[in-house]
Parts: structure tokens; sequence; C-alpha cells
């Protein structure tokens, strides 16, 4: 594939999310059953999944290769994200959309961007130029982590807290497509990503409750 034909897929895959929404409300219209078009995430999650059986060097469907350096990072990402996610400002409401913060996002959103739009740039951008925490670091794992940042336009308004949104999956991004090209898998970044919304969604839970208890 060429490079310009590389870009396009990888911006393609950016905004899938959004093309599937858009077809899913105009099919849900068209049935007259509004309601439906909320399951598209599965829909588009499930495209996605499907798309790495045709995408050669994907690593959607990879066991991890990990040494101790990998480990120890996942050990401190883990960590870190037991403080930071206090500050994500995540708030999901009902029961669906926490469900779906929770497992199903961070498991479609690492198929996406690290299982096929990061080794797709692996192809035009296959060297790392720096380290962070001993991870190498390419110009694929930021072109990726730029990507999965922008894709966030497509959840939410822009705004101060859009941009904190932003802000925190650019620098997630990063490092779950660091460990993503050393392992060849997307294994850990999903567990890692799963446990990020987990802690935002609990603080959330808990902000969520001060006022009552403060109105007692």
């Amino acid at each position: 594939m060429s490079q310009i034909g590389t870009i396009l897929l990888a911006v393609l895959l950016t905004f899938s999310h959004s093309i599937i929404k858009g077809i899913a409300a105009k099919v849900a219209q068209a049935l007259g059953n509004r309601q439906a078009s909320r399951y598209f995430v599965y829909i588009w999650g499930i495209a996605a999944i499907a798309a790495a059986l045709f995408m050669q060097n994907n690593f959607v469907y990879r066991l991890p290769t990990v040494d101790r350096t990998v480990i120890l990072a996942a050990l401190t990402i883990a960590i870190v994200n037991l403080f930071v996610a206090k500050y994500s400002g995540y708030r999901p409401v009902g029961r669906l959309n926490v469900i779906n913060f929770i497992v199903f996002y961070p498991i479609f959103e690492e198929v996406v961007f690290r299982g096929l739009i990061l080794p797709v740039l692996n192809e035009i951008f296959p060297y790392a130029f720096m380290e962070i925490a001993y991870l190498p670091v390419s110009f694929s794992v930021i072109i990726s982590a730029f990507l999965f940042a922008i894709a966030h336009f497509q959840y939410y308004q822009f705004g101060r807290l859009s941009i904190r949104y932003m802000s925190f999956a650019f620098i997630g991004g990063i490092f779950f497509g660091a460990i993503a090209n050393v392992t060849q898998s997307i294994l850990i970044p999903v567990l890692l990503h799963i446990e990020y919304n987990l802690l935002s969604a609990c603080y959330s839970f808990k902000y969520d409750k001060e006022p009552e208890k403060a109105a007692l």
C-alpha cells in the first residue's frame, strides 16, 4: 500500500465510529425504531474486529510478547491510573453507557487504534526515535495517539472538558501504543484501558454521591 493510501486508511479507521453511527441512525430511522441506533457501538466494534481478519500484521489476534521492561511499564501505568483517573472528568450516565464506557469502548478503541491503525502506520514509520519508560516510541505511536485524541471529537462537543479528554487520550495513547508495539498485541493496552475507565467511572460515582451526603 502507498503512503497516501496508508494515511487515508488510518484516517478512515479513526472516524469509523462516526461513519457507523451515521449509517445506524439512518437505518433505525428507516425502520421507525430510533432506539435501535443506541446499539451501533457494537456494530462498530464487531466490524473492526472482523476487519482485523483481513489486515496483515494486525495486533488484534496475537498474544503479547512480554519481558521485564513491559511488565514494569504496565505495572507503573496501572498504579498511575489510580491517581490520574480521578481527574479524567468522565461522567458516564445510565447503565448502558456505563457498561459501554468501562468494557466495550476500551476493547473496541484498542482494536481500532492500537490493533489496526498502529500496525498500518508502522509500514511507513517503522523506527523508534525516543524512549519513554524504557519503551521505544516511534512516529507511528505518536500519530496513532494523536488520531486517538482527535477521535474523541466524535463522542463529545468541543469545549474545555473535551480538550481534557483529548489530552488524557493522547498521553494514554502514547503509552498504550508503545506497549502494543513492543508486545505486538493489544491485550495489555486493553486491560490498562479498562482499568482507567473503570476507575474514572468509580470516581464519578463517588463525586455524584458527595452532594447527597452534604445535604443530609
